[in-house]
């Protein structure tokens, strides 16, 4: 697939504001008072502009973005209304939350705004996995990594988002750090997983595209015809070629994945166990965590192959 920059950055930015406001409603709920006075408000704030930043992204992205509220119109059936219809739920309840945590208020309405944050937060990202997982037809994507993976790493760069926060204001505790360390080892097993799955997975061919896996028997006893590509059907390059033509050369892959282990993962790690309750190292971990996922979420798009390839000359996807 193309990797449409508007998409990579709608992804990585909305899984970071869904991650960063579903772990500080959490912290609310389990563990009252482990953050710093002003941090949940502000932390919660920054979620919620990286949420919208996303999906005002994601709108651009469309060829007439004047026709994204026909995305409400398909709830039952279309996991991106699902995601629309949700992430609009979720402002008016995070906005709420977020005053009550700036005023200080407690009780009840706080805990039960915290829990429905948490909740719709998480299932925004379901949603929005779920628009790439359930698309047959891109074996690399669909498969049960993919929600697995955005959901972990919404909460992994969520997680170092907010070690920055509250190393800003010298309150980071160790509990924090942990749990963002956790987060991301868990992160980077899934994105493994991820890998080693679509590289031992079985490719579709033309034979399996069009059902004769086996070939087609001709009248003789021995004779197997195998399904061939006859002609292209154009000359030139065409949409189809030029949306889901992309061609990632494997060495160009295997670098990309070095970079988005070391950025994402590797170095962010390595400053939240180092520098401790710092805000220099803990800024410098998010930084480099988001610029790590901004590369893998390339590499997420840049290697899917889509099944329609398969009438364009590839042999396999």
């Amino acid at each position: 697939m193309k990797p449409a920059l508007s998409i990579i950055f709608f992804t990585v930015s909305s899984g970071a504001g869904l991650g960063l406001l579903a772990l500080i409603a959490l912290a609310d709920l389990v563990a009252p008072g482990t953050l710093p006075p002003h941090a949940p408000w502000r932390g919660a704030l920054l979620g919620l502009v990286l949420l919208a930043a996303g999906l005002v992204s994601s709108v651009l992205h469309l060829a007439n973005p004047a026709n994204a509220w026909r995305s409400f119109s398909r709830f039952r059936t279309s996991w991106l209304s699902r995601e629309a219809v949700f992430a609009t739920g979720l402002f008016p309840i995070a906005a709420l939350y977020i005053v009550l945590l700036a005023n200080g208020g407690a009780g009840a309405s706080r805990a039960l705004l915290a829990l429905a944050t948490v909740v719709m937060a998480w299932v925004v990202m379901v949603c929005t996995a779920m628009i790439y997982a359930s698309l047959k037809p891109i074996r690399q994507w669909h498969t049960r990594w993919t929600p697995v993976n955005y959901v972990l790493l919404g909460h992994w760069s969520g997680a170092l988002l907010l070690a920055a926060i509250a190393s800003a204001y010298g309150m980071a505790s160790r509990s924090l750090l942990i749990l963002a360390a956790g987060l991301g080892v868990a992160s980077l097993a899934a994105k493994l997983a991820y890998w080693y799955t679509i590289g031992k997975s079985a490719p579709t061919t033309l034979a399996h595209a069009i059902g004769v896996d086996q070939g087609v028997r001709g009248p003789g006893a021995l004779s197997v015809a195998q399904a061939r590509l006859l002609d292209v059907g154009h000359s030139r390059g065409t949409f189809l070629t030029d949306e889901f033509g992309f061609v990632l050369a494997r060495q160009h892959a295997t670098t990309l994945r070095a970079v988005a282990l070391v950025l994402g993962f590797g170095l962010p790690l390595l400053w939240l166990v180092a520098g401790g309750p710092r805000w220099q190292p803990a800024l410098a971990a998010a930084a480099c965590g988001i610029i790590g996922l901004l590369v893998e979420r390339w590499l997420f798009f840049a290697e899917a192959r889509h099944t329609v390839r398969l009438y364009h000359g590839d042999p396999r996807t």
